[in-house]
Protein backbone atom coordinates (compact mmCIF):
# COMPACT_ATOMS: atom_id res chain seq x y z
CA UNK A 1 0.00 0.00 0.00
CA UNK A 2 0.94 3.63 -0.12
CA UNK A 3 0.35 7.11 1.35
CA UNK A 4 -1.09 9.77 -0.97
CA UNK A 5 1.12 12.85 -0.56
CA UNK A 6 1.20 16.24 -2.21
CA UNK A 7 2.55 19.77 -1.75
CA UNK A 8 1.61 21.25 1.61
CA UNK A 9 1.75 17.97 3.54
CA UNK A 10 3.86 17.93 6.70
CA UNK A 11 4.24 14.31 7.74
CA UNK A 12 6.82 11.66 8.64
CA UNK A 13 5.98 9.85 5.39
CA UNK A 14 7.11 12.94 3.47
CA UNK A 15 10.56 12.45 5.01
CA UNK A 16 10.49 8.87 3.71
CA UNK A 17 9.78 10.17 0.21
CA UNK A 18 12.62 12.67 0.50
CA UNK A 19 15.06 9.97 1.59
CA UNK A 20 13.98 7.64 -1.20
CA UNK A 21 14.29 10.46 -3.74
CA UNK A 22 17.82 11.20 -2.54
CA UNK A 23 18.79 7.56 -2.93
CA UNK A 24 17.90 7.78 -6.60
CA UNK A 25 19.23 11.25 -7.43
CA UNK A 26 22.54 12.26 -8.91
CA UNK A 27 25.31 13.49 -6.62
CA UNK A 28 24.96 17.17 -5.83
CA UNK A 29 21.21 17.32 -6.46
CA UNK A 30 19.95 15.99 -3.12
CA UNK A 31 16.98 17.63 -1.43
CA UNK A 32 16.45 18.52 2.21
CA UNK A 33 14.98 15.83 4.46
CA UNK A 34 12.61 17.75 6.73
CA UNK A 35 9.17 16.13 6.29
CA UNK A 36 7.84 19.22 4.52
CA UNK A 37 6.34 18.71 1.07
CA UNK A 38 7.34 22.07 -0.33
CA UNK A 39 8.21 23.25 -3.85
CA UNK A 40 11.65 21.59 -3.77
CA UNK A 41 10.18 18.19 -2.92
CA UNK A 42 7.39 18.57 -5.47
CA UNK A 43 9.93 19.40 -8.18
CA UNK A 44 12.12 16.45 -7.20
CA UNK A 45 9.12 14.10 -7.36
CA UNK A 46 8.12 15.57 -10.72
CA UNK A 47 11.65 15.09 -12.08
CA UNK A 48 11.73 11.51 -10.80
CA UNK A 49 8.38 10.77 -12.44
CA UNK A 50 9.38 12.36 -15.72
CA UNK A 51 12.68 10.49 -15.85
CA UNK A 52 10.98 7.14 -15.32
CA UNK A 53 8.76 7.59 -18.42
CA UNK A 54 6.31 5.13 -16.80
CA UNK A 55 4.83 7.46 -14.19
CA UNK A 56 2.42 10.34 -14.48
CA UNK A 57 4.50 13.50 -13.98
CA UNK A 58 2.37 15.62 -11.63
CA UNK A 59 4.56 16.06 -8.54
CA UNK A 60 2.14 14.01 -6.43
CA UNK A 61 3.14 10.78 -4.70
CA UNK A 62 0.46 8.19 -5.36
CA UNK A 63 0.45 4.41 -5.61
CA UNK A 64 2.75 3.99 -8.60
CA UNK A 65 5.24 6.69 -7.61
CA UNK A 66 5.42 5.39 -4.04
CA UNK A 67 6.03 1.85 -5.25
CA UNK A 68 8.74 3.04 -7.62
CA UNK A 69 10.46 5.01 -4.83
CA UNK A 70 10.53 2.17 -2.29
CA UNK A 71 11.26 -0.56 -4.83
CA UNK A 72 13.93 -2.88 -3.46
CA UNK A 73 13.78 -1.35 0.04
CA UNK A 74 11.71 -4.07 1.82
CA UNK A 75 9.36 -1.45 3.23
CA UNK A 76 5.62 -2.06 3.60
CA UNK A 77 2.46 -0.26 4.68
CA UNK A 78 0.05 -2.19 6.91
CA UNK A 79 -3.60 -1.12 7.12
CA UNK A 80 -6.01 -2.12 9.90
CA UNK A 81 -9.69 -1.35 9.20
CA UNK A 82 -12.63 -1.45 11.62
CA UNK A 83 -15.67 -2.81 9.74
CA UNK A 84 -17.80 -3.53 12.82
CA UNK A 85 -20.64 -1.37 11.53
CA UNK A 86 -22.17 -3.04 8.44
CA UNK A 87 -22.27 0.27 6.60
CA UNK A 88 -18.48 0.48 6.87
CA UNK A 89 -17.88 -2.80 5.07
CA UNK A 90 -16.84 -2.30 1.46
CA UNK A 91 -15.76 1.29 2.04
CA UNK A 92 -12.18 1.93 3.13
CA UNK A 93 -11.35 -1.77 3.00
CA UNK A 94 -12.60 -1.84 -0.59
CA UNK A 95 -10.43 1.15 -1.54
CA UNK A 96 -7.38 -0.62 -0.14
CA UNK A 97 -8.21 -3.84 -1.98
CA UNK A 98 -8.74 -1.99 -5.25
CA UNK A 99 -5.27 -0.53 -4.85
CA UNK A 100 -3.82 -4.01 -4.44
CA UNK A 101 -3.61 -4.18 -0.65
CA UNK A 102 -4.84 -6.74 1.86
CA UNK A 103 -6.06 -4.89 4.97
CA UNK A 104 -6.50 -6.41 8.40
CA UNK A 105 -10.29 -6.42 8.92
CA UNK A 106 -11.66 -6.05 12.43
CA UNK A 107 -15.24 -7.04 13.19
CA UNK A 108 -17.07 -6.51 16.47
CA UNK A 109 -15.19 -8.31 19.22
CA UNK A 110 -14.09 -8.00 22.80
CA UNK A 111 -10.39 -7.34 23.33
CA UNK A 112 -10.05 -6.23 19.74
CA UNK A 113 -6.68 -4.60 20.34
CA UNK A 114 -5.26 -7.97 21.36
CA UNK A 115 -6.54 -9.61 18.16
CA UNK A 116 -5.22 -6.81 15.92
CA UNK A 117 -1.87 -6.89 17.68
CA UNK A 118 -1.63 -10.61 16.93
CA UNK A 119 -2.53 -10.02 13.27
CA UNK A 120 0.12 -7.32 12.91
CA UNK A 121 2.73 -9.56 14.55
CA UNK A 122 1.88 -12.33 12.09
CA UNK A 123 2.06 -10.10 9.04
CA UNK A 124 4.94 -7.72 9.72
CA UNK A 125 8.64 -8.21 9.11
CA UNK A 126 11.18 -6.92 11.59
CA UNK A 127 12.03 -3.30 10.79
CA UNK A 128 9.96 -3.37 7.60
CA UNK A 129 6.75 -1.48 8.43
CA UNK A 130 7.35 2.05 7.24
CA UNK A 131 3.70 2.99 7.98
CA UNK A 132 1.13 1.35 10.27
CA UNK A 133 -2.27 2.88 9.53
CA UNK A 134 -5.55 2.46 11.44
CA UNK A 135 -8.95 3.26 9.89
CA UNK A 136 -12.17 3.49 11.88
CA UNK A 137 -14.42 5.75 13.89
CA UNK A 138 -12.95 8.07 16.46
CA UNK A 139 -13.24 11.07 18.75
CA UNK A 140 -10.64 13.23 20.52
CA UNK A 141 -8.24 10.82 22.21
CA UNK A 142 -10.14 7.70 21.07
CA UNK A 143 -9.37 5.55 18.02
CA UNK A 144 -11.79 2.70 17.32
CA UNK A 145 -10.24 -0.67 16.50
CA UNK A 146 -13.37 -2.86 16.88
CA UNK A 147 -16.37 -2.91 19.21
CA UNK A 148 -16.44 -4.74 22.54
CA UNK A 149 -15.26 -4.59 26.10
CA UNK A 150 -12.27 -5.93 27.96
CA UNK A 151 -10.28 -5.41 31.09
CA UNK A 152 -6.66 -5.35 29.90
CA UNK A 153 -6.80 -4.82 26.16
CA UNK A 154 -10.01 -3.14 25.06
CA UNK A 155 -11.21 -2.61 21.52
CA UNK A 156 -9.95 0.91 20.99
CA UNK A 157 -6.93 3.08 21.57
CA UNK A 158 -8.00 5.50 24.28
CA UNK A 159 -6.58 7.91 26.84
CA UNK A 160 -8.76 6.50 29.64
CA UNK A 161 -6.40 3.55 30.02
CA UNK A 162 -3.36 4.91 28.19
CA UNK A 163 -0.71 3.55 30.56
CA UNK A 164 -1.85 -0.06 30.32
CA UNK A 165 -2.52 0.29 26.59
CA UNK A 166 0.96 1.63 25.90
CA UNK A 167 2.53 -1.16 27.90
CA UNK A 168 0.47 -3.77 26.05
CA UNK A 169 1.20 -2.57 22.50
CA UNK A 170 4.86 -1.68 23.09
CA UNK A 171 5.86 -5.10 21.77
CA UNK A 172 4.97 -3.90 18.27
CA UNK A 173 7.96 -1.54 18.25
CA UNK A 174 10.09 -4.16 16.50
CA UNK A 175 8.11 -3.85 13.26
CA UNK A 176 9.22 -0.26 12.59
CA UNK A 177 12.44 0.93 10.93
CA UNK A 178 14.02 4.20 12.07
CA UNK A 179 11.95 6.11 9.52
CA UNK A 180 8.69 4.33 10.38
CA UNK A 181 5.52 5.98 11.68
CA UNK A 182 1.88 5.26 12.55
CA UNK A 183 -1.33 7.07 11.57
CA UNK A 184 -4.78 7.14 13.18
CA UNK A 185 -7.45 7.89 10.57
CA UNK A 186 -10.47 8.26 12.82
CA UNK A 187 -12.54 11.44 13.11
CA UNK A 188 -10.89 14.13 15.28
CA UNK A 189 -8.67 11.58 17.08
CA UNK A 190 -5.81 14.06 17.31
CA UNK A 191 -7.93 17.00 18.51
CA UNK A 192 -7.61 18.68 21.89
CA UNK A 193 -5.61 17.70 24.94
CA UNK A 194 -6.83 14.09 24.87
CA UNK A 195 -5.84 13.71 21.23
CA UNK A 196 -2.34 14.96 21.95
CA UNK A 197 -2.03 12.68 24.98
CA UNK A 198 -3.03 9.61 23.00
CA UNK A 199 -0.59 10.34 20.17
CA UNK A 200 2.25 11.02 22.61
CA UNK A 201 1.57 7.81 24.53
CA UNK A 202 1.56 5.67 21.39
CA UNK A 203 4.64 7.40 20.01
CA UNK A 204 6.53 6.70 23.21
CA UNK A 205 5.43 3.05 23.23
CA UNK A 206 6.43 2.40 19.62
CA UNK A 207 9.43 4.70 19.36
CA UNK A 208 8.11 6.30 16.16
CA UNK A 209 5.98 9.36 15.30
CA UNK A 210 2.21 8.96 15.55
CA UNK A 211 -0.09 11.23 13.53
CA UNK A 212 -3.85 11.74 13.87
CA UNK A 213 -6.36 13.97 12.12
CA UNK A 214 -7.82 16.96 13.94
CA UNK A 215 -11.01 17.17 11.87
CA UNK A 216 -13.47 14.58 10.55
CA UNK A 217 -11.97 11.89 8.33
CA UNK A 218 -14.48 10.56 5.83
CA UNK A 219 -12.20 8.16 3.97
CA UNK A 220 -13.19 6.12 0.96
CA UNK A 221 -11.52 6.33 -2.44
CA UNK A 222 -8.27 8.32 -2.55
CA UNK A 223 -9.07 9.88 0.86
CA UNK A 224 -8.40 6.47 2.41
CA UNK A 225 -4.70 7.06 1.78
CA UNK A 226 -4.29 10.58 3.18
CA UNK A 227 -5.51 12.82 5.99
CA UNK A 228 -8.36 15.21 5.36
CA UNK A 229 -7.37 18.53 6.89
CA UNK A 230 -4.80 19.42 9.58
CA UNK A 231 -3.08 16.83 11.73
CA UNK A 232 -1.24 16.51 15.02
CA UNK A 233 1.97 14.47 15.17
CA UNK A 234 3.68 13.35 18.36
CA UNK A 235 7.30 12.22 18.47
CA UNK A 236 8.71 9.60 20.84
CA UNK A 237 11.26 11.88 22.44
CA UNK A 238 9.54 15.21 21.98
CA UNK A 239 10.71 17.70 19.40
CA UNK A 240 9.07 18.39 16.07
CA UNK A 241 8.96 17.07 12.52
CA UNK A 242 12.12 18.82 11.38
CA UNK A 243 14.22 17.63 14.31
CA UNK A 244 12.94 14.07 13.92
CA UNK A 245 13.68 14.07 10.19
CA UNK A 246 17.15 15.41 10.85
CA UNK A 247 17.80 12.55 13.30
CA UNK A 248 17.14 9.87 10.68
CA UNK A 249 20.12 7.89 9.37
CA UNK A 250 21.68 9.71 6.45
CA UNK A 251 21.07 7.62 3.32
CA UNK A 252 23.94 6.51 1.15
CA UNK A 253 23.87 7.11 -2.57
CA UNK A 254 26.42 5.40 -4.77
CA UNK A 255 28.38 4.46 -1.67
CA UNK A 256 28.54 8.02 -0.35
CA UNK A 257 26.59 9.63 2.48
CA UNK A 258 24.10 12.28 1.45
CA UNK A 259 24.97 15.58 3.12
CA UNK A 260 22.10 17.35 4.83
CA UNK A 261 21.29 20.93 3.92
Amino acid sequence: MYPLLRRGDKLPTVAVVQIMINRKMKEGTYIKVDGMYGPETKQAVYDFQKASKKLRADGVVGKHTWNALVSGQSLEVIDSVDVTNPKDMGYEDAAIRRAGGTPILNFGMCRGVRVVKHEIHARAKAGGTVLLRFHGHGSPGEMGISVGTGAHASSEFGVTYLDSLAQFIASLAWIFPALGSAELHGCRVGAGQNGRRLCRGLAQAWGVPVTAGIRSQYGGGPSTFRFEGPVYTAFPYGGDLKSWAKSLPVPEVHGKSVNRK
